[in-house]
């Protein structure tokens, strides 16, 4: 199944009314198949109002690795950053270069869990 976000049918009214956009509009942004920067702002808000984000999951981010640090760096844009810390499983979170929190997720799930979350945080900035 590929990634969307699952809402009810009176949420896609609220989002083509809040957006003044067409119902395939809404579609395309709860399917990620639009971009565009009102598509993520309708996901943004649809996640808000309760609606699922199912399916595959990649982060949409420029991922570095850092051998001698033995880090692993995702950014989104120029605002937002994850860095994993390979010694101690630690996971900062950066906004604006100020730290925001620090998480130890327990196994792969619960990591790809928070990069969702950092990525809408992105996207709603």
């Amino acid at each position: 199944m590929k990634k969307q976000i699952i809402t009810e049918g009176e949420d896609k009214e609220f989002l083509m009314k809040a957006f003044k956009c067409s119902r395939m509009q809404v579609w395309k942004a709860l399917h990620f198949q639009s971009q565009s920067d009102m598509a993520r702002r309708i996901r943004t808000l649809a996640i808000k109002r309760g609606g699922a984000l199912v399916g595959d999951f990649i982060p949409e981010c420029e991922t570095t690795f850092e051998e001698v640090e033995e880090t692993m760096t995702q950014r989104w844009g120029n605002r937002v950053k994850l860095v994993y810390n390979r010694k101690n499983d630690e996971v900062k979170v950066y906004v604006d270069e100020s730290l925001k929190r620090i998480e130890k997720p327990k196994g792969i799930p619960e990591f790809m869990n928070l990069q969702q979350e950092v990525e809408q945080m992105a996207q709603a900035l």
